[in-house]
């Protein structure tokens, strides 16, 4: 079976090559005023498909403006896991017997609604976790993607179902997979709608139910996709949603005796751990799970600087470098390390620090306290063990003391082996290490307990093989000025992770990624 090409929903870059762009921007800004009105709201959890109250309850406010409440949401418990469990379960033998084409129709259902409802979807991501406008609808747009594409190639593969004849005369066989049974979906909160979106139609398309936890500083993004779901014609008790904290509800949810499977997104040592926990508990289900990247990037001295400069600050910068796909440490060779560090430095100072919804912001707000303490922490180590070029503090004075701002930075003069050039940051925060060539700089992007990404910056083909026959990473670019190490776009570009930064080997977005939600089996029939 060959790969049919796919057309990627690309809301802002279509607006832009038609020339429409301020439509878009206008659109937008409506919904955001829009999205506004509906804040304060309380949320219910959603399970077996009502509306569930809880005693406890927490709220959410805008990270760029703490003052500003999103809203009240129920917080589940024990119980609740246990009553969404069994309710995933009871569903599944019907929702496994459903035949495919009606079971990808809800899939299809709800990417044409979450198309309809695009602007209002990125307006609240924007409020919600802090995006710019161009990164929370590609967000949506990712969504969509995930939505559409892998309900065509389930419906393409007939289910993973194939009739294998008859081996020897009298039997018949057939052989396929099948679901395992209820999947756990744990989502971080830096792509709240696509990776919820990813990882639960990979669970339900392929006829597992779903117990899903958003995590606590995005749960109106997840109660909109639960609408759209439910819109859609999802029926009762396969998607289920319960909101809380990481102890109180994906503890329990992971070790649920009922639980076949788990797919995460989010640290290597939460990751690991549930890993543990399944494989302690004797369970045989898969822990589907992309865990993070120290992405690097080399520099050469064959590289268009220029193009180099935009894709590593682009890379690093946006978002605030809360991906795990973000670019956090640059190897440029000796001859031209201080050129680009200049010209890295000069224009980062130019990125617009500002709420999401500001048209010019590019650096938004951290996600939450964790983030800004950590951010003071590694700048602060920074000063004391390298040289800070440009940023390093929080911004805690005008009209931005009342969000989590800080400034990019870009540090210096720290040794390969140093810890802040070792761990996953997540904040705008990036290091520049000298080369002598690409040699080094393979063997120093490879020597990383992780392998998510990598990029490279050279115009000479035989570097260019090279890197790409030598290079420890899943996801690969040379010469990506629009950014380094991230943006992968479903089909084109599946996305995962080799080594830490991944439990699978195989990629969402990708080919090979629906089957892991599911067993094989074979049958044979004496005729």
């Amino acid at each position: 079976m060959q790969p049919v090409e796919y057309d990627d929903e690309l809301t802002y870059h279509t607006h832009k090559q038609n020339g429409t762009e301020e439509d878009f921007h206008d659109t937008y800004e409506e919904a955001v005023e829009s999205v506004k009105t509906e804040f304060g709201e309380f949320h219910p959890l959603w399970i077996d498909g009502d509306s569930v109250e809880t005693e406890d309850r927490f709220s959410v406010t805008n990270p760029g403006n703490l003052d500003t409440e999103i809203g009240e949401f129920a917080a589940g418990g024990e119980a609740e896991v246990n009553t969404a469990v069994s309710a995933a379960k009871d569903a599944s033998t019907e929702w496994e017997q459903m035949d495919v084409a009606s079971r990808v129709e809800i899939f299809q259902n709800a990417a044409e609604i979450m198309r309809e409802r695009k602007y209002e979807l990125a307006a609240t991501l924007s409020l919600e976790n802090g995006k710019n406008r161009t990164e929370a609808m590609a967000d949506v747009d990712e969504s969509i993607d995930f939505l559409e594409f892998y309900s065509r190639e389930f419906e393409r593969s007939d289910g993973y179902e194939f009739d294998t004849g008859e081996p020897t005369p009298g039997q018949h066989t057939t052989n396929l997979l099948r679901p395992y049974g209820v999947f756990a979906v744990i989502s971080p909160f830096n792509f709240p709608m696509a990776l919820l979106v990813g990882m639960t139609t990979g669970a339900l398309v392929t006829g597992n139910t779903v117990v899903a936890k958003p995590a606590s500083t995005t749960p109106l993004t997840a109660q909109k996709y639960t609408s759209i779901l439910s819109e859609a014609g999802i029926p009762d008790g396969v998607f289920n949603l319960v909101m809380g904290g990481g102890r109180s509800v994906g503890q329990p949810l992971i070790e649920h005796e009922d639980v076949s499977g788990v797919a995460f997104t989010g640290s290597r040592d939460v990751g690991y751990n549930i890993q543990k926990t399944f494989f302690e508990q004797g369970k045989r289900g898969p822990v589907i799970a992309e865990l993070g990247g120290k992405n690097p990037v080399i520099v050469s001295d064959e590289a268009d600087l220029d193009d180099a400069v935009e894709g590593v600050m682009k890379g690093a910068f946006t978002f605030s470098g809360q991906k795990c796909s973000a670019t956090s440490r640059v190897y440029v060779h000796d001859d031209v390390i201080d050129e680009f560090t200049d010209q890295l430095v000069a224009e980062t100072e130019q990125l617009g620090i500002g709420p999401a919804e500001d048209r010019d912001t590019v650096i938004s707000p951290l996600i939450d306290d964790s983030a800004l303490e950590h951010y003071q922490s590694i700048t602060e180590q920074a000063r004391a063990d390298g040289t800070v070029r440009t940023g390093g503090s929080a911004i805690d004075e005008g009209d931005l003391a009342d969000g989590r701002f800080v400034e990019p930075t870009v540090v210096t003069d720290i040794p390969h082996e140093h810890e802040l050039a070792r761990e996953e940051h997540f904040v705008p925060f990036v290091t520049i290490h000298p080369i002598s060539d690409l040699d080094e700089g393979i063997e120093k992007s490879n020597d990383s307990e992780y392998g998510l990404c990598a990029g490279l910056f050279s115009e000479d083909e035989a570097e260019i093989d090279q890197w790409f026959d030598e290079v420890e990473s899943g996801m690969c670019y040379v010469n990506r000025s629009q950014s380094a190490t991230t943006g992968a776009l479903v089909q084109a570009q599946p996305f995962g992770g080799w080594k830490f930064s991944g439990t699978t080997g195989k990629f969402a977005g990708g080919y090979w990624y629906l089957q892991q939600f599911m067993r094989e089996q074979s049958r044979t029939r004496v005729e």
